[in-house]
């Protein structure tokens, strides 16, 4: 048995890499154990201050022994769940994957009784949640990292961005709906998690909640200051449980990546009570819920020491439900979380991506197509709907995912099917109980707050005719603007009756055949995937967390609009689990995926952008540095029969100074993981 804190961490930092850290670490004088990264502490010793410091540590050694069985109690579960699904798979094969009858794991009780995946019987209505006045109204975020401080401070100002153009109407909505804008501020899937980058943000974002952010740009002869009113609430997102922070040891044992992040947040704004909310990604159960609650409490009573009149139960948490395990136990989580809890979101993306790895030994399970742009309209409406009907009745917020479709930059056309979109979308969550929503860029926050507001309108008022005013000055083209207007005037999609024998399924969109729009299989969509999938790892390896990427949408005639979508590291699991679906069960040849990465390695290399594909990601600069590294770990993650579990158990090592810095990164990081690399 490992001797390791955390033994699941292992996958992201093997022994070698890990000796290599703790060679090169820096002692923290004063703090017995902790050692940094070369260079941290001088660069960010603001932050990582002794007293912070040693708050950290307390924090750990408090929690560490009950996260290490929390993942390996993952590992388990997942064993189990493949175990049955291979057995589904197998004794179920005849039967189509649509019928009701198709047997699957979601609801199925183990030996000791448990469901591991799937709704278990209500124990009681849960305590009602107490949202705080300043978090109440209109949820319209804005969702972004915080690690550029020009980028920070236009979030904060986000309320106050105009769009050239705008109509009157924006402006009197937003007005007289009187909200103002939340601001994701992200250290999760957009952030590459670099540790000056990580730290940077915790500090841009104190600068922001303390209302000292300021940066002047000679270059451009221009200052970035925070508006004196209307300022976003900043949210942060921490990372997931999952995940090992190289740059901090104790005892030579990395430390969770989450817990440092949370808790420096929550030391360095102690003072500052509607600076403490914070997204939780990642959870699975309820279980991990009262994981959390601990690293809340352990926390809160640090600060209570440190900060006189500090009041426990400042903290306010919202989850991120993106895992078909948690999908099925909103309350059991709000409950667990009970008094922090305040509300959740449907992170859709990495929502599709955990359930295609849960159903990856199920050959008659597909993903919803990536090339769809209706997803969200055509199959999330059960999950938004049992969002809703969960949290809602408690008093809780409940939100819808993110919109990440922008418009090319100058082109007319390209705003327009952007923003028809974006209109279906928001109605769409609006009208299924939803509070809000996230968007991708800043240009849609006061949209977003004028859709919402005149929606709320037209729901009181049906004589209030403004949402419809809103939408025709919006969308203005006559093709756009009919097709916008029919599909306001029409139904929603149907959906299916908890009696339903499929519902369970449906929930996690898993109950489809071949998409009506392009198949899984279909070398376009093959195309697709691989084009998307391989500029962003080489963005992320760069450094960038998040991209918006080109891309070809249908208009209102059907006519091919180039489009930018915004693509995260959620975007990217979802990639690959599709891609790895088709491989792994033969509907794509190993052949067919080498030839169209081939294909594509070309295509990016050359930089010639045709007329329906244009590269975002140049394989020029750091990215060329990066790009030979992308290919091999695409390939990999496609190709692989068992496959990581996380992109980021790949890609972690390239963030860590004995790999990142050396002369030749991959072989550096072959030498340094021995076996992890060995089918790129």
């Amino acid at each position: 048995m490992s001797d390791a804190p955390i033994p699941a961490y292992s996958a992201f930092i093997p022994e070698p890499l890990r000796f290599a850290l703790a060679a090169e670490a820096e002692p923290v004088p004063g703090v017995p154990g902790l050692a940094l990264a070369p260079g941290l502490r001088a660069a960010h010793g603001e932050l990582l201050d002794r007293e912070a410091l040693r708050t950290v540590v307390a924090v750990y050694l408090a929690l560490q022994e009950r996260l290490a069985g929390l993942l390996a109690q993952r590992e388990a579960d997942r064993a189990w769940l493949d175990a049955r699904t291979r057995v589904h798979a197998a004794e179920d094969a005849a039967t189509p994957w649509e019928r009701p009858d198709a047997r699957s794991v979601v609801g199925e009780v183990d030996e000791s009784g448990r469901v591991r995946v799937g709704p278990r019987p209500r124990r009681g209505p849960g305590r009602p949640v107490q949202v705080p006045a300043w978090l109440a109204g209109d949820q319209v975020t804005l969702f972004g990292p915080p690690d550029d401080p020009k980028l920070a401070i236009n979030a904060m100002n986000a309320l106050h961005r105009v769009l050239p153009g705008e109509p009157p109407l924006v402006a009197e909505l937003v007005a007289e709906g009187g909200q103002v804008p939340r601001w994701g501020a992200d250290s999760e899937d957009s952030m590459t998690p670099l540790a000056d980058t990580l730290l940077a943000a915790t500090r841009h974002l104190r600068d922001c909640v303390a209302g000292t952010a300021r940066v002047e740009d000679a270059a451009r002869g221009r200052v970035y200051e925070l508006a004196d009113e209307g300022l976003s609430r900043p949210i942060k997102r921490f990372p997931g449980l999952a995940l090992p922070c190289g740059s901090v040891l104790y005892e030579g044992w990395p430390l969770p990546l989450h817990l440092v992040d949370f808790v420096l947040h929550a030391w360095h704004n102690r003072s500052r009570p509607e600076a403490l909310a914070y997204y939780v990604p990642k959870l699975e159960t309820e279980d991990e819920a009262a994981y959390v609650a601990e690293l809340v409490s352990t926390t809160e009573a640090m600060l209570g020491l440190a900060q006189e009149g500090y009041a426990f139960g400042t903290v306010r948490l919202f989850v991120v439900f993106e895992n078909p395990r948690a999908i099925f136990r909103i309350r059991e989580i709000a409950e667990a979380l009970h008094p922090w809890f305040v509300g959740g979101s449907l992170g859709w993306h990495d929502f599709l991506a955990s359930t295609a790895r849960l159903f990856r030994h199920e050959p008659r399970y597909r993903i919803p197509v990536k090339a769809d742009p209706d997803i969200v309209i055509r199959h999330i409406k059960e999950s938004h709907v049992l969002l809703s009907e969960e949290l809602r009745p408690l008093g809780a917020l409940a939100l819808g995912g993110m919109y990440g479709v922008l418009p090319t930059p100058g082109d007319d056309h390209s705003f327009e099917v952007a923003m028809a979109g974006f209109i279906k979308d928001v109605v769409t969550q609006l009208d299924r109980g939803l509070d809000g929503f996230w968007v991708a860029h800043p240009d849609f926050v006061r949209l977003g707050l004028a859709l919402v507001h005149a929606w709320r309108c037209d729901q009181e008022d049906p004589d209030d005719l403004r949402l419809i005013e809103l939408c025709r000055a919006l969308v203005t083209e006559p093709a756009e603007q009919e097709a916008l207007l029919a599909f306001l005037a029409g139904d929603d999609v149907p959906g299916l009756d908890a009696s339903d024998p499929r519902y369970l399924r449906g929930v996690l969109a898993a109950d489809l055949g071949t998409s009506p729009v392009i198949a899984n299989d279909d070398p376009e969509e093959v195309r697709y995937n691989v084009f998307q999938a391989l500029q962003y790892l080489a963005a992320w390896l760069s450094g960038t967390g998040c991209v918006a990427l080109p891309a070809a949408l249908p208009d209102a005639d059907g006519d091919r609009v180039f489009v930018r979508v915004m693509d995260d590291l959620a975007t990217t699991e979802r990639s690959r689990w599709e891609l790895w679906a088709e491989v792994a069960h033969g509907r794509v040849s190993a052949e067919t995926f080498e030839a169209i990465l081939a294909e594509e390695v070309a295509f990016i290399r050359a930089g010639a952008d045709t007329g329906n594909r244009r590269v975002q990601v140049r394989w020029e600069g750091e990215a060329a540095r990066w790009y030979p590294i992308a290919v091999r770990l695409l390939r990999q993650l496609v190709t692989d029969p068992e496959p990581v579990e996380w992109v980021t158990e790949l890609l972690v090592p390239f963030t860590l100074g004995p790999v990142r810095e050396a002369g030749d990164p991959w072989q550096a990081a072959q030498a340094l993981c021995p076996g992890r690399f060995t089918w790129a």
